[in-house]
């Protein structure tokens, strides 16, 4: 699984650094983490909020997932959720989050009534994003980017099957081919006085 995912994200940063090359000089810098066999996690490095004094800090990340249904064939989305790091204790708890289709349209949309914090470690991705929050350790892959949305369409459309190949079209053939391979027609034997040769 681990030599599968290496292309993806090797693919993933020359698309990106191609597509947002015009945009340089707005660009911001994105960490994408793998977080399952088929999802990502992406978060602004310039988006942390902190606060003076307080361990904690807040962020927003977006998880792009290859099925965000769970139905067939695969629908991708992404997930955007607001999350609370505390970088002393090494705890999280999310307080917000939005799923999204892939043409943007919102699915559902839910606020932590009774936010609790748990330990950073407690999953993969979770931990991967507080790594980034509070360590400032992608882990991952790193791109340049204007804004996440370009990042997160990147991400989704590598999941793209290829386009199919067209059938080669010849071109049309030359006056001088079409001569060469028209046959001729058979001539008709005539004698001297220019009338038809009697049959025999």
């Amino acid at each position: 699984m681990r030599r599968q995912l290496v292309p993806l994200i090797a693919r993933t940063a020359i698309a990106a650094a191609t597509l947002f090359a015009a945009g340089a000089a707005e660009a911001r810098i994105f960490y994408i983490t793998q977080s399952g066999p088929d999802a990502w996690t992406v978060m602004d490095a310039e988006g942390i909020e902190r606060t003076p004094g307080s361990p904690v800090r807040k962020a927003w990340a977006v998880r792009v997932q290859r099925n965000i249904l769970s139905g067939n064939p695969p629908q991708p989305g992404y997930v955007r959720t607001l999350t609370e790091y505390d970088c002393e204790a090494q705890r999280t708890r999310w307080r917000e989050f939005s799923a999204f289709s892939r043409a943007g349209g919102l699915l559902v949309s839910k606020v932590n009534p009774q936010p609790e914090w748990g330990p950073a470690s407690e999953a993969s991705d979770t931990y991967a994003a507080y790594r980034v929050v509070c360590e400032g350790v992608g882990g991952g892959s790193v791109v340049s980017a204007d804004s996440v949305a370009k990042v997160v369409i990147s991400l989704m459309g590598s999941w793209d099957k290829p386009p199919e190949p067209f059938a080669p079209i010849a071109p049309p053939p030359t006056p001088a081919a079409k001569a060469a391979n028209t046959p001729a027609k058979p001539a008709v034997a005539k004698p001297a006085s220019g009338k038809p040769a009697p049959k025999r």
